[in-house]
């Protein structure tokens, strides 16, 4: 062993140098084989040290939110979208996200409702994929909002992977990070990608999607709008437009469009993740005119092309379904629930979420990839407006027939046909709409009258006056008495049908003055009736009976003092100009498209909200619940300053981001279960409120002084039997103040052993690295070869094993000598020499003492204060080889008692202490 104030010694030296040497040798070994491994191993693996060094990215924010520029949705898949994707993937490529069975969760949600999660959109249509290239802008707080909203959703998203596009609720409001941004399609990006274990909280507002709402919109989009989200390539448009115009020719608004394409891919294509091929041309074509089967990326491409060759804007968008629901208000959202879905765009409404993939198949594919992962699966959600599937649903085997060359699709039926339509509506300017195609009741001779759709109260109608077949020219045409019009060359005039029960239509032939009416037709049964004669000579008024019987519906918050719409439609039209009325009283009036925005009233209850205009009415109620907090203690009582839990609901539904006080202080806001931790006061009672929605509910949280007594006094009870106990055990205040004693020694000589253990730790380590750096400068200027740094490699090998085997006999030597143990379970001679440590520790004159190690602080001691070498040597070396070195206590004791005696003596004989001048401390330990 070196003796720490010997010079190194070149055995030393050349012992470190070689354990530096070897791990060099190792670590350049490591490499080699690393850097190796991709020549031997199969093509498109990758090597261990491609895993650990991070590559660089192309584009490294892509405008769809991700870092990929290319591909099936990038690196990380669904996380990370990237700025273009293609659609589909060959079989054996695995490249696609959209079509994996991964069941390893991606990340988990606590939301206040379930919906899709978010990642991105793209808007130009390649033919092969899609295109969303766009610049982010620094999220700068609450993002605005457009169109009408429904619902608030408010959730706590934690990612499993890593991401650089955070999964939202379409559409986003707030997000809780800083560090984001947002894309002009509304994704929300990171600039880096965020690591697993990255939690956010964000606020999002959900369009409506009740079907009586999307009907009433028509086409009147914003310029920006049209132009983006219409276009798709001329080669696309050839094929698809046709086919589609036949598809959906009997559909009256965008909604009638949007539902009949999205039913027709749903029962006319399979959904399977096995796609043989992809398609090299035209993803949309070839999906529908050649292909019967695919995944969620073929099914939402198509639809977004079929409603574009329609001049409907829609728009590609992926994220993730809903996941399996893992708790209360909670999703497990996995790798397999990857998925691509479609958003079309409603005049007044903004982007709606439409799914066309078959949803049942797909959840029953989910559901088979856990069982073969050993895991249950249930899943449930909400696709399109009005649909709903959930594993175990049984699926709709109803097949509609495509339309053929020469035979229009017949996709509509009479429900279909009370869609508004006016001028600014229909692609011919000229007020008419549907196909024309209603039954004539007709005799020889008699005026005909034909409507192109059923007559619903504020339809705009076109009235066709034929007789023996041919158009009648100039015949005036009167609704309930009102003129219409005259009707032109091909007998047809158009007109808006009154809000009223009935309807009479009357013909003045225009060259006899015999007034015609129409007769009474059943409704819905036919458009076509006959009137009397060209001979007749007085009008004969028949009525025809109208519905008047308005559907009322109401969209957004249906809470107090919420902002909501409210829309009335008769048969699919628009109740315009109509007064709507809450409890009785006007309130606003309807707008063109049947709808007006209304304020609920701030008092919880059920509120009647009603539409009147003329003869047609119609009603819906509407239940404002009342706000109700509920709390708990964190303790098993409510105490004084002690915790306390806030519940607050609605309707028995948690109510977030509700404002919690207590004693009238806000303190807290709940969080998407509706919960919310306060603090109690210290005081006899607490009051305790939960406020939003213009509404307070308030509880009392009593008794906690009398709860703090209570355990106060079972304090008191266990102290006392704790006591009398001890009594009776001889267990007295001295015993256990002998108890915390030796528990504070042992505790204080705990650490202090701690400190000398670590202090000469720290001093050998010291002692190798000047070793090792003395033993590479010989190396280096040529005082060491080679041969002799083994030959002190060989040595420091032995040196290390015969340690091994004497330490290995002292211990058996311990073991021999427990009889003799002091108290504690030390040999007692291991005692003698800790005492012998400890009083010569006494008289040096080093403070901190704990910092240097045994030989500084015999070095200071024979150099400062002059006490004797040969005693002091004797001591640090017997310490040293009895708590380091684990040699027998029982040969240094003798040498160590006797050392310490003449320490003792040569101490006693000065005058004085010498001060440790080199520590600024200075003074005795």
């Amino acid at each position: 062993m070196v003796s720490d104030d010997s010079p190194f010694d070149d055995v030393s030296a050349d012992r470190d140098y070689l354990r530096v040497l070897l791990t060099a040798v190792c670590v350049v070994a490591v490499v080699l084989a690393t850097a190796m491994l991709p020549i031997l191993s199969p093509g498109g693996t990758q090597s261990p040290m491609e895993s650990l060094v991070p590559l660089p990215q192309e584009n490294p924010l892509g405008s769809g939110g991700g870092t990929s520029t290319g591909g099936s949705g990038g690196q990380l898949g669904a996380l990370n979208p990237g700025s273009q994707t293609d659609v589909g993937g060959s079989l054996d490529s695995g490249d696609s996200p959209y079509r994996s069975q991964d069941t390893e969760p991606h990340f988990t949600v606590t939301s206040s409702e379930p919906a899709y999660w978010r990642t991105g959109a793209y808007e130009t249509y390649t033919g092969t994929g899609w295109d969303g290239r766009a610049d982010p802008e620094a999220y700068e707080g609450a993002m605005a909002v457009d169109g009408m909203t429904d619902t608030t959703v408010d959730y706590e998203v934690r990612l499993a992977k890593s991401a650089t596009s955070l999964p939202t609720v379409w559409r986003p409001k707030s997000v809780s990070r800083e560090d984001v941004m947002v894309t002009e399609y509304g994704a929300v990006t990171s600039e880096r990608p965020l690591p697993a274990g990255t939690t956010y909280s964000a606020t999002s507002v959900t369009p409506p999607d009740d079907p009586e709402v999307l009907q009433t919109s028509g086409r009147d989009y914003p310029d920006e709008i049209e132009s983006r989200y219409t276009g798709v390539p001329a080669s696309t448009s050839a094929q698809v437009g046709p086919f589609t115009d036949r598809l959906t020719e009997d559909s009256d608004s965008p909604y009638e469009t949007a539902a009949t394409i999205e039913q027709w891919l749903e029962a006319n294509k399979n959904y399977s993740l096995n796609v043989s091929q992809s398609p090299e041309d035209d993803v949309a074509s070839e999906f529908i005119f050649q292909m019967d089967k695919g995944y969620c990326e073929y099914f939402a491409t198509s639809m977004v092309v079929m409603l574009r060759s329609q001049d409907i804007p829609a728009r590609y968008v992926v994220g993730y379904s809903t996941g399996e629901r893992t708790g209360q208000n909670e999703y497990t959202v996995r790798g397999m629930n990857a998925h691509a879905w479609v958003e079309v765009y409603f005049e007044g409404v903004g982007w709606v979420q439409f799914d066309p993939t078959p949803g049942q198949e797909r959840l029953e594919s989910e559901q088979q990839a856990m069982q073969n992962s050993s895991q249950e699966y249930s899943a449930a959600e909400s696709g399109s407006p009005d649909e709903e599937f959930a594993v175990g649903t049984p699926t709709d085997e109803t097949q509609t027939e495509a339309p053929t060359d020469g035979a229009g699709q017949e996709s509509g039926s009479d429900e279909s046909e009370g869609s508004e339509t006016s001028d600014s509506e229909t692609g011919d300017g000229d007020g008419t709409s549907g196909s024309g195609d209603g039954q004539s009741v007709s005799q020889s001779g008699e005026f005909v009258v034909e409507l192109n759709r059923t007559a619903t109260p504020g339809a705009a109608v076109a009235a066709t006056v034929t007789r023996d077949g041919a158009p009648v020219e100039g015949a005036a045409v009167y609704f309930n008495g009102e003129p219409v019009g005259t009707t032109g060359p091909d007998g047809t005039v158009s007109g808006t049908v009154p809000y009223e029960a009935e309807l009479t239509i009357t013909v003045d032939a225009p060259d006899e003055e015999a007034s015609l009416a129409a007769p009474s037709v059943p409704r819905d049964s036919t458009r076509a009736f006959a009137v009397a004669g060209p001979r007749a000579q007085q009008s004969t008024n028949a009525s025809y009976e109208l519905n008047t019987s308005a559907s009322v519906s109401v969209t957004g918050e249906q809470v107090t003092g919420g902002e909501v719409t409210v829309t009335a439609t008769v048969d699919g039209v628009p109740v315009r100009d109509g007064d709507v009325l809450l409890d009785g009283e006007q309130v606003a009036t309807t707008d063109r498209q049947g709808r007006a925005a209304v304020t609920l009233p701030t008092e919880p209850g059920n509120v009647s909200v009603a539409v009147e205009r003329d003869a047609v009415s119609g009603n819906t109620t509407v239940v404002l619940e009342r706000l109700s907090v509920a709390t708990s203690p964190t303790l098993p009582l409510a105490l004084p300053a002690a915790g306390q839990t806030v519940n607050a609901t609605m309707g028995g539904e948690p109510v977030t981001n509700a404002t919690v006080a207590v004693g009238g202080e806000p303190t807290a806001r709940t969080g998407t279960t509706g919960r919310a931790t306060v603090g109690l006061p210290l005081a006899a009672s607490a009051e305790i409120s939960a406020s939003k929605y213009g509404q307070t509910a308030t509880t009392t949280v009593g008794g906690l002084f009398v709860n703090a007594a209570g355990v106060v006094l079972a304090l008191g009870v266990l102290l006392g039997g704790t006591v009398l106990g001890a009594r009776r055990r001889n267990v007295t205040p001295g015993t256990l103040l002998e108890w915390v004693r030796a528990a504070r020694e042992f505790a204080v000589g705990a650490l202090v052993g701690v400190a000398v253990v670590l202090d000469d730790l720290l001093g050998r380590f010291r002692t190798r690295l000047e070793l090792t750096v003395t033993a590479i400068r010989d190396l280096l200027v040529g005082r060491r070869s080679p041969g002799a740094l083994l030959d002190a490699l060989r040595a420091w090998v032995d040196a290390r094993l015969s340690a091994a085997e004497d330490a290995a006999g002292d211990a058996v030597a311990a073991v021999s000598a427990t009889a003799s143990n002091g108290g504690d379970g030390t040999p007692a001679a291991r005692v003698t020499i800790r005492e012998a440590w400890t009083r010569f520790l006494t008289h040096v004159s080093l403070r901190r003492y704990w910092t240097r190690t045994p030989g500084e602080i015999a070095t200071h001691a024979i150099e400062r204060d002059d006490l004797p070498p040969a005693a002091v040597r004797t001591v640090r070396d017997a310490f040293r080889a009895v708590e380091y070195g684990q040699r027998d206590p029982q040969e240094h004791v003798a040498a160590a008692e006797e050392a310490i005696r003449t320490i003792e003596a040569a101490a006693g004989q000065q005058s004085g202490v010498t001060d440790d001048t080199d520590d600024a401390t200075g003074g005795r330990p």
